[in-house]
C-alpha cells in the first residue's frame, strides 16, 4: 500500500544573513576549519560553515559581521553553537570538559572582536 503523505503549507519569518560575510569569511580560511584545520572535500570543492559567535537571532541579536563569524567544519560548528567549546580572549580554544585544543587558527584579513567572544562564553558558562 502506498503511503500517502500530508502537506501543510506555513509562513516562516527568518533573519536574512548576508552572503558577502559568510563568503569573505571563508574565502580568508580557504573554507578550512579555525579549530581543527581541516576542510570538507566535496565535488564542488572545499565546504565550511560560517558560524556566527553571537547568535543573529532573539535573544541574542548579535550583528552579521565579520568579526562576529568563524569558519567551521560542520562538526565544530554544531560543537559551537552548543556549547562544546568556546574560545578564550587570547583565542585558545577549550572543550566544555576543560581541555586546551589549541590556538584558534586566524588569518591576517580577518579580525575576529573578542566581545563577541566573551558573549558566547558567558552565555555557556557554568
Amino acid at each position: 500500500a502506498k503511503q500517502v503523505l500530508r502537506r501543510l503549507t506555513t509562513s516562516v519569518q527568518r533573519i536574512v544573513r548576508s552572503t558577502a560575510v559568510a563568503d569573505a569569511v571563508k574565502q580568508w580560511h580557504d573554507c578550512i576549519c579555525q579549530v581543527c584545520g581541516e576542510g570538507v572535500p566535496t565535488l564542488k570543492g572545499v565546504y565550511a560553515e560560517a558560524a556566527h559567535i553571537q547568535p543573529l537571532g532573539h535573544p541574542h541579536d548579535g550583528p552579521d559581521i565579520s568579526s562576529n563569524v568563524l569558519c567551521l567544519c560542520p562538526n565544530h560548528h554544531v560543537a559551537f553553537d552548543r556549547g562544546g567549546f568556546v574560545i578564550e580572549d587570547d583565542l585558545q580554544v577549550i572543550t566544555a570538559g576543560g581541555t586546551p585544543l589549541g590556538a584558534l587558527r586566524t588569518v591576517p584579513a580577518h579580525h575576529i572582536d573578542v566581545a563577541f567572544v566573551r558573549i558566547h562564553r558567558e552565555r555557556w558558562a557554568a
